[in-house]
């Protein structure tokens, strides 16, 4: 199982062997909430074949996607060093496998661990500079080369081109309304860069996706890499 997870692949076999006891392969599904803002955190999540949304909550109920996670990472980093509580909500926005661990494992093992601890903190770092350079996107940038960014960044997480995706969650986590997503969507599917179909979006152009995404998508992927290495 861990070798279907980028971040727990690089750990080494010493750290591997002392979580492998607790893990647990799980399968989680659209919409699925596996941490609430401000909650305690039971478990921490390495996805395999799904993408998890990391949401910024405000005290009216308003959201905002700050970053995504997929085969790449983990989300309940923070439980390596004892804190429990999240601060984001973490939802599944495409559903997949994922191994999951005690956060109170993961902090017994950090402690034992300083590699383990290297490892996370450098995703970390990878998923500051993926928040960042995902504000500047939003605030900066077409909401076509938002959407062809966010679309690539998916694939890549996931090791698939199908993105398993509903409209509403699209536009939800672009933050533009339905009738914008309609045009974005017919605007990369008449360019024949994806094939919209019922709930799902397939890249057929992945070259050519990446054209029309702004420079943000190779910044993040870049930054990841210097800390961690290729994904693939």
């Amino acid at each position: 199982m861990a070798s279907e997870n980028h971040l727990l692949r690089v750990l080494g076999p010493a750290v591997i062997k002392l979580l492998k006891p607790h893990m647990k392969a799980i399968t989680v599904e659209h919409g699925d909430v596996l941490h609430g803002a401000s909650s305690e955190m039971e478990f921490a999540y390495f996805p395999m074949s799904t993408i998890i949304s990391v949401l910024a909550r405000t005290d009216e109920g308003q959201t905002a996607e700050t970053s995504i996670v997929g085969r790449e990472g983990m989300i309940g980093s923070s439980a390596i060093h004892g804190i429990m509580t999240s601060f984001a909500e973490a939802i599944v926005q495409v559903g997949g496998e994922a191994i999951r661990i005690p956060t109170s494992e993961v902090h017994r093992v950090g402690r034992k661990s300083e590699g383990f601890r290297k490892i996370v903190a450098l995703f970390d770092l990878s998923l500051l500079a993926q928040s960042q350079q995902s504000t500047a996107c939003q605030a900066l940038h077409q909401v076509e080369s938002r959407a062809a960014r966010w679309l690539l960044q998916c694939s890549r997480r996931l090791g698939s081109n199908d993105i398993r995706l509903t409209q509403d969650f699209f536009g939800q986590m672009l933050g533009v309304q339905r009738t914008t997503i309609n045009a974005v969507e017919r605007t990369l599917q008449d360019a024949g860069l994806v094939k919209i179909g019922r709930g799902r979006i397939a890249i057929v152009d992945l070259k050519g996706l990446h054209a029309v995404a702004c420079d943000c998508y190779d910044r993040i992927e870049r930054r990841y890499e210097e800390l961690l290495g290729p994904l693939d």
